[in-house]
């Protein structure tokens, strides 16, 4: 690897670490809890597999985001009773409210941390990006 590369790589570490702190900033929840909160807000439950699968999250990690957001009192987890190995969880009322009332702040951050870029620079880090994540998780 040379230095532009390696200069590349820690600059996109950078990058993912001050997206996360601003956004928690700007919308004050972090981002991976806000991810499984606006993923449950489109369906009534799921289960803990579903969610990580679906948001690419390691499941050790999920369970640490989502008993967070549990003692908030942002979601519900329970027992499948059919399968006591099954977790599910949903949003509470106050989760939905919480996600109702954060989603203007959310949808803001999205709209300013993209303000300024070219449609051409947008396609072309997307694919750079595509790119990556692709051979990231080839070598895993």
């Amino acid at each position: 690897m040379n230095d532009r590369e390696r200069t590349l790589l820690q600059q996109l570490g950078r990058t993912f670490r001050a997206m996360h702190s601003a956004f928690e900033t700007e919308v004050g929840i972090p981002l991976p809890r806000w991810r499984i909160l606006q993923f449950l807000s489109d369906r009534p439950f799921a289960t803990q597999k579903e969610i990580s699968f679906a948001l690419s999250m390691d499941p050790g990690a999920l369970t640490r985001q989502m008993k967070a957001l549990e003692a908030d009192a942002l979601i519900a987890r329970r027992s499948m009773p059919e399968d006591n190995r099954l977790t599910v969880a949903s949003l509470t009322e106050r989760g939905a409210e919480y996600v109702s009332s954060t989603l203007p702040k959310r949808k803001a951050f999205s709209g300013s941390a993209l303000e300024g870029l070219a449609p051409e620079e947008i396609s072309c880090t997307m694919r750079t990006l595509s790119f990556l994540e692709e051979r990231f998780r080839s070598d895993s």
